[in-house]
């Protein structure tokens, strides 16, 4: 009788410890999924940033210390680009404003709108320049609004809706302080990343950006919809070439993500098999595993 008990008694430890053990292996797979999918979810963000960034500082630095110039040098950004001035001159004392419209919205895009890195954009943005952009206390301004419907990205039939404010200091010519007090998606799915970076030009051949080779340092914090909140940290400065066929992306670097409690940590390697290739490709890693995601 008493080995009969033992026996259930023994069969019913081992059931308990095997569900717990799913359990928690449930626990660890979901958490690596949410990881990997933060880790998505921040590259594509951080890609629009720059790109947001390249686009702004490529127009601000074909001003003058007049204001806007007679005719902007947009093609690279897509042949349907059209630039309105709002107020074209410094000499009225509160800065210069024009309007960038990259054509229509309807869906697929056009390949009209393909920049030179790659990617597809549609919708408005303003820019707002406070001073001559070639002096050191310049200030860049960027806001896009919902009514703006402005998209970008990679594939013409899913571009992204994106609604931005951010500024550009200019410390030197090879130095910019960028401030991102919101940049969101429009959608489903809410994403809002927020921080301050620098950007500094490492090879500074043109006006603007195209053609040199910049980096980017900082951090920051990035918000779910679902309300997780996440710190991300530039561990090692983001890379970019910006010529074409190698400017979608950047090409070495390393981030961290942190959840908000600091208990679990992401780490993004923008350079995974170390050769600064321009495949678009990362390498999330949480808990020892490692997941290679390309960017859309």
């Amino acid at each position: 009788m008493i080995r009969k008990y033992l026996h259930h008694t023994l069969i019913a430890l081992v059931s308990a410890l095997g569900l717990i053990t799913m359990q928690s292996c449930e626990r660890i797979n979901q958490h690596q999924e949410d990881g990997f999918q933060v880790a998505t979810d921040y590259g594509v963000l951080q890609s629009d940033l720059a790109s947001i960034v390249e686009l702004s500082d490529e127009f601000g630095s074909q001003t003058t210390a007049k204001g806007t110039p007679i005719k902007f040098f947009s093609e690279a950004f897509g042949k349907q680009v059209f630039i309105k001035s709002t107020d074209s001159t410094y000499f009225d004392g509160d800065g210069i404003e024009f309007e960038i419209d990259f054509g229509p919205t309807s869906l697929p895009l056009s390949e009209n709108q393909r920049g030179y890195d790659g990617k597809y954009r549609a919708g408005k943005m303003h820019i707002k320049i406070q001073t001559h952009y070639q002096e050191k206390s310049s200030k860049l301004e960027i806001e896009i609004d919902k009514s703006d419907n402005f998209w970008m990205g990679h594939n013409p039939n899913k571009p992204r809706n994106i609604t931005i404010s951010c500024s550009m200091s200019r410390l030197d010519a090879k130095i910019h302080d960028v401030k991102i007090e919101t940049l969101s998606f429009v959608g489903e799915k809410s994403l809002g990343l927020e921080g301050v970076v620098q950007l500094s030009k490492l090879t500074n051949w043109n006006p603007g950006i195209i053609g040199n080779r910049y980096q980017l340092s900082g951090s920051g914090d990035l918000e779910e919809s679902n309300h997780d909140k996440f710190n991300w940290e530039i561990k090692q400065p983001l890379i970019k070439n910006v010529v074409p066929g190698c400017a979608g992306e950047f090409v070495k670097g390393i981030v961290e993500l942190k959840d908000s409690d600091k208990s679990n940590t992401v780490t993004i390697d923008y350079d995974p098999f170390e050769n600064e290739s321009c495949d678009r490709i990362i390498r999330a890693t949480i808990a020892g595993k490692s997941s290679d995601i390309t960017l859309d």
